[in-house]
């Protein structure tokens, strides 16, 4: 929406945002307004030799309030605005400092009796544009410093020794312009540093959005859907992890296990596919129960799932074996056509142990588990069997 003379409206912004725009703009702000003080400071100091030029009668009343009174002030100014102080607070001093210079001004130029400083005060323009450009404070804050310092210099301007009502006149005819040009471009300042924070804003919200997206689609890609446990791609990113984070003699003192549902075509076959998808996600969510949450399970596909388990050896990774078996049994899901004597769901384990510490290692460690997953199966199924380690010891079975 525009507002009188085409100017846009300044955007709306929420609690969350507003306060999240005068923090992002504290850092800079601060440094604004120290070296608008000490620009504007030094430049109001020196400006006492032009009342010394223009109105010799008044040097010393013009040196005595500039140097005596405002450069102490000045100072004050630049102490509070180095300190932990909001920046909204900063600015209201630095505006109250400029008011305070307009009206030391005031009280100079009343003061003297020089015909010159009817044509001197026209220069009371310089403090609208400095409370509004130089400052460059809020819109609010320069709409509220420029009826301040417009109340001080009409007030003071029946004062000025041969003014008159013409002579008013005259400087409303360059002060008010003045005003609202200055107003106006203060605004369309405020307006633009506010949609620059917006769209700020808006692209971070995007970034982070996109960001979300991308882990849900990265977890997603690496996430089987019906078990919710990790796929091949989660387990690749697994097995990546482990070598960056683990020691090379850490990686080499792994299990791993390859766990095989009993029967399951039979189940499927039987039962149809609701209740096979029911069996999977039973089961994997037993085996996710009864394992530590720093053994990797994911599914390898069909009825195929893949434990990894880094920092253990043969006994320990015997015993989340058979905790994996019986975890499972005791599920206690029917099943009347296993063709044997176990008339529920059962797994079957091999275990391995060994290095995971390249792609080679670990592929001959699937391989030994596999091996001894069909060992088990050969047996009856329903346990598991630790294969041979790399130095020949025999084989462990459990069932």
């Amino acid at each position: 929406m525009d507002l009188w003379f085409g100017l846009d409206a300044l955007p709306r912004l929420t609690d969350e945002q507003a306060a999240s725009y005068e923090q992002e703009r504290s850092a800079s702000r601060n440094r604004a307004l120290a070296r608008t003080t000490v620009a504007v400071g030094a430049f109001y100091l020196l400006y006492g030799l032009v009342d010394i030029l223009l109105l010799g009668d008044i040097a010393w009343l013009s040196l005595s309030l500039r140097y005596g009174l405002i450069l102490p002030l000045m100072l004050a100014l630049g102490w509070y605005q180095s300190g932990q102080h909001p920046i909204r607070h900063k600015e209201i001093a630095t505006l109250a400092m400029a008011i305070a210079g307009n009206v030391v001004w005031c009280i100079i130029v009343a003061a003297s009796d020089n015909p010159a400083a009817l044509h001197y005060y026209y220069a009371a323009a310089v403090f609208q544009m400095v409370v509004t450009i130089a400052a460059r404070p809020t819109y609010g804050l320069a709409l509220s410093a420029s009826l301040v310092t417009a109340v001080i210099n009409y007030g003071f301007i029946g004062f000025v020794e041969g003014m008159t009502a013409v002579n008013v006149a005259h400087h409303l005819a360059v002060y008010l312009p003045t005003v609202v040009l200055t107003l106006v471009a203060s605004h369309q300042l405020e307006v633009e540093r506010q949609r620059a924070f917006l769209q700020m804003h808006e692209n971070e919200a995007l970034k982070r959005e996109l960001s979300r997206q991308n882990d849900d689609l990265a977890r997603l890609s690496s996430t089987d859907p019906l078990t919710q446990l990790p796929n091949r791609r989660g387990t690749e990113a697994e097995i990546a992890r482990l070598r960056r984070t683990l020691k090379p003699h850490e990686l080499q003192n792994s299990a791993v296990l390859i766990v095989d549902i009993d029967h399951f075509k039979a189940f499927n076959d039987s039962y149809g596919h609701g209740a096979g998808d029911g069996c999977l996600r039973e089961v994997a969510r037993a085996m996710r129960r009864d394992l530590p949450d720093t053994v990797h399970l994911a599914r390898l596909g069909g009825e195929e799932f893949l434990a990894v388990m880094p920092l253990t050896d043969q006994t320990r990774a015997g015993m989340f074996a058979e905790r994996v078996r019986r975890a499972v049994r005791s599920l206690s899901i029917e099943h009347a056509h296993t063709g044997d004597r176990n008339r529920h769901v059962t797994v079957s384990i091999g275990v391995a142990c060994g290095s995971i510490a390249s792609d080679t290692l670990l592929n001959e460690l699937l391989e030994a588990a596999d091996e001894a997953l069909y060992g088990v199966k050969g047996d009856g199924r329903n346990g598991w069997r630790l294969a041979p380690s790399p130095g020949g010891s025999r084989s462990i079975d459990a069932a």
